[in-house]
This record gives C-alpha cells, structure tokens and sequence, in this order.
C-alpha cells in the first residue's frame, strides 16, 4: 500500500462513480457501527442494585409461659398434700381434697415492701405512703411474666441487668410505669404509680430486692438498704400485704393462701387480686388465711376441707 493522494482520472464527461459511492457509504456505515458499538460498550448495563430499606427497630421475641410453679402433690385415695413456701421462706403444708387438684392450678408469690428515703426529692411526697414512712408497693407475678407486662410495647429502659423499666397497664389512668425483676425463670412486677416514684428511688428498689430459688421451685424474696419487706398478716388499710401464695388465675378457680399469726383475733380483712377474680368467699384458722374464687363447688369446698399446717 503506497501512502499520500491518489487521484483518479476518467476520460469523458465526469460522471459519479457508483462503485466509489458504494465505497464510501460502506466506510461511513462501518464507522458508524463502530462509534455505536464504542458508546454502547463503554456503557453500564448492568441492573442497578436495590437500595437497601432504612432501619427499622427490632423488638425481642417475648415468650409467653406461665409464671408460676407446680409443686408435685403427694397422697392416694380422696386425699392430696402439697408442700409450699411464703415469699418469706416459710414453708407450710397444704391438705385438700382430690377433687380440687390444686396442684395443677399453679402458685405464684405475692408480697409489698416499703422503701424509705432514698432519692427522696425535695417536696415529693408520695400518694400510697404518705405519712406511712416512705413509699409502699405491691410485688406481683403477672400471669405470663414479661408477655403480659409488656403487652406488645416496647421496653422503657434497663435499670439494672436483671430489672427492666415497662409501661403501665393500657386504659388504667391512674397506674404508672412497671418495675419488672427476673429472678431466674421468675418475674415479679411493682406497679407504681402516675405520680410515681422518682429515678433514684426506682434504682433503689432494682439494687435491693434480691430473690432466691428453692430447689422445687418457689421463689423467696430479701431486702436490704432502705427496702423493707412486709410482715406476715400486715394489713394496710383493711387489705393483706404481707406475704402470700396465689394459687391459680389461669382458670376462674383461684385460691390464696396467707401466713397470718392470730387471724382469729383479728378484724376483718380482706385480699387483692386484679379484677379478673373477684373473691367469693374467705376463712381464717390455725394461723392461715385462705380466700377463694370460682365456681360455687370450688369455693365452698376450698373453704372448708383445705387445711394449712405450718411447717
């Protein structure tokens, strides 16, 4: 191939030289795809990636078990005993019919405390405790532990790392934020209220109540610091604070069982439960108080055959 001009030279009139027409378009159109095939290939085709979805809060799974335990029942025949033990670590035993099959009814612990002075504010003045030496509330296991407390709700915040902050209970205008405890499988709840307690004396709550297991089971609870745990067959206006054992709540049939030393002697008193069991009926002997709620055959028979011995 020589390099430079080359000129073509025709003889006769200039004519247009179809061939060299069909050179030029055939050069243009190679060009052409050329420059196509350039831009296309410099291009991204790939699929663009899917923009990830913004953050969204995770809630922990919350099982739903019963919060309770079931002593194992000894006895044959018509008759059946159980072996409990009080928040306090008294231990009684129970005799019963076998027909009321309290065993697999499930008991729960119930007990109140009283916290005195610490984080007190200036001017706080509490609604429950007021002129009664500090703040007073009550210690329940909610029927389903922590499911139950938070009710599908978010925690608040952890005060210690076995005690949690929750809401209150939805549509109850005058309760406030939950203190719920795990002691192991346990967990124990102090509802306080609207106007309630301030941050430091929540802390003091969650630093000095301590639980312990019995090896069937039962939880027992200490205090220490500013706390101080009621007494058995302490009444605070009219009602038993002081420690008891909630057998049943899951079924209508509910029985509740009180270490109360001279009950015979002393006024009436009645105990409190939420408001899914109404108590039908009650009895006082040998230093226990027993309240019952149910059907009509349950109550009239836990009233009169369940015996409580003190151990």
């Amino acid at each position: 191939m020589t390099a430079g001009r080359v000129d073509i030279i025709e003889q006769g009139p200039r004519r247009p030289c179809r061939a060299g027409i069909a050179v030029l378009v055939a050069l243009g159109a190679v060009s052409l795809i050329g420059s196509l095939i350039g831009i296309l290939t410099s291009r991204d085709t790939s699929r663009p990636a899917p923009e990830p979805p913004e953050p969204k809060p995770v809630r922990e799974a919350v099982a739903v078990n019963p919060n309770a335990v079931y002593p194992e029942a000894s006895g044959t025949g018509g008759t059946r005993t159980l072996r409990v033990t009080f928040p306090d670590g008294s231990r009684a035993e129970v005799t019963y019919p076998a027909g009321l099959n309290l065993a697999s009814l499930g008991a729960r612990p119930y007990t109140s405390g009283t916290l005195t002075g610490a984080g007190k504010a200036e001017g706080h003045r509490s609604l429950t405790g007021a002129g009664k030496g500090g703040e007073f509330r009550s210690l329940t296991a909610p029927l389903y532990g922590e499911a139950e407390t938070a009710a599908g709700r978010p925690m608040i915040r952890r005060l210690t790392g076995d005690v949690t902050l929750w809401p209150g209970p939805l549509g109850v205008d005058t309760a406030g934020p939950v203190l719920l405890f795990a002691f192991g499988d346990w967990r124990i709840a102090l509802q306080d209220e609207r106007a309630g307690m301030t941050f430091e004396q929540r802390r003091a709550w969650a630093q000095n109540l301590r639980g312990t297991l019995t090896p069937d089971g039962f939880l027992t609870l200490s205090a220490g610091g500013p706390l101080r745990l009621s007494r058995p067959g302490e009444i605070r206006d009219g009602v038993l604070v002081g420690p008891q054992l909630w057998l049943g709540g899951l079924s209508r049939r509910m029985l509740v069982l009180a270490p109360v030393p001279d009950c015979e002697r002393q006024g009436p008193a009645s105990v409190a439960l939420d408001p899914r069991h109404a108590i039908s009926g009650s009895a006082c002997r040998a230093g226990f108080y027993l309240a019952a709620s149910g059907d009509e055959s349950f109550v009239r028979s836990a009233l009169r055959d369940v015996r409580v011995r003190a151990l």
